[in-house]
């Protein structure tokens, strides 16, 4: 079986999944990139800085590079015209697509159709959010008529699903996938998760009683980092303790650690742009990942905290809380009204005081992460393929 997935270019979480897949017995799997953005050094704006991601291993999945060496942002306007003669020689039995607003996108949706190859479609779109009536009423009309030519849905949560609902789509076209994360590094440092926890407080001099939260995100508005330091200001005011680990850049970051001169006590600790590879180390460091984003469809930072056993509190504004997502309340988080800072602080604090649920929380995260990754790193291709084949 010949799998072709057309995508942007080389997405960091993603890649370890491509490896993951190619190395399934009786399938060859060929990645078609539009852009070298990643693999290549580019600047992110929002990140304020120049980004190369170093985790690619590019070498252990087969890929083309469909515009040769160029840098091409990843917006509405990237095409390869080279992708129509590519997969012709490729041959593919099914295409594996991401979202509907790139013009590579939807090339490959059309050679698709017109070849009749089965498409898997992947995205993260979620309801959560606020948008003007008329975008929606446009956007309802257009995907509902989009979606029909589309054969599967690869669904990373609860909420994803209840988006593509919305626009017709049924769910026996559904295969739940979750987010991938680089599972190789994240087993490693599960494994070793006591000795990445007293390695890093010891680096930040946080002693090992203290209570810790951590954040990992650009600092840009719509994440609303600075949130947790309000919340710090909350709980001080209450008499606990606790520190905080904001990681990522951008522009808001000397606004908000102008802001967290506040504290007096609660610290926050603003690290800077973190490698993917060593995210693992401030996740096994703290008892409590934090989201309090304002605009979030699914959120890769907390499927990757949950791998590393974390209790999870998020806004009401993230796609990553469900029945059956990475966030299933009661069981290893809770949820907030985004912007309510008492309201959060009160699911901290539950937290906080109660030791035995915190753990529970901790075992659960832990417990469903596993499940879920077996699944985004070859069960759910291996159900896709048995769908076309029978």
């Amino acid at each position: 079986m010949n799998v072709a997935i057309v995508v942007s270019h080389p997405i960091q979480h993603f890649c370890p999944q491509y490896i993951s897949f190619s190395n399934i017995p009786g399938i060859n799997v060929k990645l078609f990139f539009a852009s070298m953005l990643g693999y290549k050094k580019y600047t992110d704006k929002n990140f304020g800085q120049e980004v190369i991601w170093n985790n690619l291993r590019m070498d252990e999945f087969e890929h083309v590079f469909l515009n040769g060496d160029q840098v091409l942002l990843s917006n509405k306007e990237l095409d390869a015209i080279r992708l129509d003669e590519a997969l012709d020689q490729f041959k593919p039995n099914v295409i594996i697509t991401y979202g509907y607003f790139q013009k590579v996108q939807k090339r490959a949706h059309k050679w698709a159709n017109n070849k009749k190859v089965p498409i898997a479609y992947i995205s993260d779109a979620e309801n959560n959010q606020k948008r003007e009536q008329w975008k929606q009423i446009v956007k309802y009309f257009y995907l509902k008529w989009y979606f029909k030519k589309i054969d599967y849905f690869f669904t990373v949560g609860n909420s994803n699903e209840e988006y593509y609902k919305k626009y017709g789509v049924s769910e026996d076209r559904f295969i739940r996938m979750h987010y991938p994360i680089d599972i190789e590094l994240y087993k490693k440092s599960y494994d070793n998760k006591e000795k990445l926890r007293k390695e890093t407080r010891l680096k930040y001099k946080i002693p090992p009683e203290d209570f810790v939260m951590v954040v990992v995100g650009k600092l840009v508005e719509w994440k609303n980092q600075d949130h947790l330091i309000d919340l710090l200001l909350n709980i001080e005011n209450k008499g606990k303790k606790a520190h905080v680990f904001i990681l990522g850049s951008g522009k808001m970051k000397e606004e908000w650690e102008l802001k967290s001169k506040k504290l007096k006590s609660n610290i926050v600790h603003f690290t800077g742009f973190v490698d993917p590879l060593d995210l693992p180390a401030y996740y096994a460091a703290s008892d409590l990942y934090v989201h309090p984003a304002k605009i979030e469809p699914h959120s890769l930072a907390i499927s990757e905290a949950i791998y590393m056993g974390l209790p999870i509190v998020l806004s009401d504004r993230c796609g990553s809380y469900g029945d059956s997502d990475d966030v299933q309340l009661g069981k290893n988080g809770f949820v907030y009204p985004f912007g309510n800072i008492e309201q959060l602080s009160e699911k901290v604090c539950n937290l906080m005081d109660n030791k035995k649920v915190l753990k529970e929380f901790s075992n659960y995260s832990h417990s469903i992460s596993t499940k879920f990754q077996e699944r985004s790193h070859g069960l759910c291709l291996s159900e896709l393929l048995n769908k076309i084949i029978f």
